[in-house]
């Protein structure tokens, strides 16, 4: 089983079967907040919904494709982190991330995600990290921008809300730009 310790606070951790019924209440007490930005929450309508859900995750850290990560602050768990997708030929990871209203405002997005990339250059050994972010997605959009990532490029219509498209914004960082960061 993955696990990541963040800091005193922080632990990042593969979800297991048992996990479920945590993360559909957390996702289901905070659907409101969730939905603006993401596809699947009106799709998630009981834990049993998870059962699919979790075994692919667990598939894609097996096979190397992927990373998915409950973030636990404080012993809870507050949201998901961690590659979406790892093109291992292509040495390239996408990040993505989504927190509880209670997590928001704590810095745990961000101290998860610098963790997360360094693990990609150093564990994962990438060479490229990409976040994509809705355009109009101020908080999320402000984590890579802190972080120093590279606005890329803009997506449009990159993904479909419900009921409409929207554009995002794809962030990179090199892992010679992270490497000159350092200190």
């Amino acid at each position: 089983m993955v696990r990541i310790k963040v800091d005193a606070d922080i632990e990042l951790k593969a979800m297991e079967q048992g996990d479920r019924a945590m993360v559909f209440d957390t996702v289901d007490q905070n659907r409101g907040h969730l939905r603006k930005w993401l596809p699947w929450v009106d799709y998630m309508t009981s834990a049993e919904d998870y059962i699919g859900v979790i075994k692919a995750w667990q598939e894609d850290i097996d096979n190397g494709v992927g990373l998915q990560l409950g973030i636990f602050h404080k012993g809870k768990f507050v949201g998901m982190c961690g590659y979406n997708e790892i093109f291992f030929l292509s040495r390239r990871g996408q990040l993505g991330y989504w927190i509880s209203k209670e997590g928001e405002g704590k810095g745990i997005v961000m101290r998860s995600v610098r963790k997360l990339v360094e693990y990609g250059f150093s564990r994962l050994e990438l060479n490229r990290i990409e976040i994509i972010c809705g355009e109009y997605n101020y908080r999320s959009r402000a984590l890579p921008e802190a972080m120093g990532f590279t606005k890329e490029a803009v997506l449009a219509d990159y993904e479909f809300l419900y009921d409409h498209y929207h554009d995002c914004i794809m962030y990179r960082q090199l892992k010679r730009e992270y490497d000159a960061g350092q200190p």
